[in-house]
């Protein structure tokens, strides 16, 4: 009987891998995902679920409710990976229900939507100050947009492009501060007319960020981003 078991066991067939998955290597259940229009617009935050054979199920998140969707509407489906880098695919609306919604005939976008932070526009206040400046010494700022990767900031402290400084700032009520090395890549001067004051709109890149404040940073927009959704649902 042990030699019929070893037999059988040799001339079994591999299970077939799903060649969805060879064709989108970044996907795994659990992943974070924003469902869109095609024009951008968000319609929701959920979990992304591999059904197999390129379906994927997006779940709302802590059970909360979704939009109906209607079958084959199409949609954008932005992934955010663990490091917080995202990339884009489109489909059409399979079945779905008050929690869940299935996506299929999906595609890969090959183009500059793929591989970009999304950024959330919040209006923050924070703080900004040269690395070398004598402590204590910090600018007010306001906090344009922010993602994973970078942020705007609108400050009267001038910069030099290509130069760095701190970024002190909460994105949530109670939060602890988060206090990042921002590098200068773009500048822009901003000023009323007749007026003396300059302030400094400046586009800049997180520099060495750690991957647990990376995540924490995620968390935060992604809190902002579904109060942003339910205050244009409520009106």
């Amino acid at each position: 009987m042990g030699f019929f078991k070893s037999l059988l066991k040799k001339v079994s067939p591999e299970p077939e891998k799903d060649q969805f998955l060879e064709d989108f290597p970044d996907l795994y259940s659990g992943m974070k995902v924003e469902v869109l229009t095609p024009a951008n617009d968000l319609i929701f935050v959920g979990k992304l679920r591999i059904l197999g054979g390129g379906v994927l199920e997006v779940r709302a998140e802590a059970g909360g409710y979704l939009p109906r969707g209607l079958y084959n509407q199409p949609v954008k489906l932005r992934a955010f990976q663990k490091d917080g880098t995202a990339f884009t695919m489109d489909g059409a609306v399979g079945p779905n229900g008050y929690d869940f919604w299935r996506i299929e005939r999906l595609r890969y976008l090959q183009n500059s939507e793929n591989r970009n932070f999304y950024r959330q526009s919040i209006g923050g206040e924070g703080w900004v100050y040269p690395i070398t400046s004598a402590k204590g010494q910090r600018f007010p700022c306001q906090i344009l947009d922010i993602s994973a990767g970078g942020c705007r900031v609108l400050t009267e402290k001038l910069f030099e492009l290509g130069g760095s400084f701190q970024l002190e700032t909460s994105l949530l009520p109670g939060e602890v501060p988060f206090n990042i090395t921002c590098q200068v890549k773009r500048t822009q001067v901003r000023a009323k007319p007749g007026s003396p004051v300059k302030k400094f709109e400046y586009g800049c890149q997180f520099m060495e960020l750690p991957p647990r404040e990376q995540d924490r940073l995620m968390q935060s927009i992604f809190t902002l981003q579904r109060k942003a959704l339910r205050a244009r649902r409520d009106q």
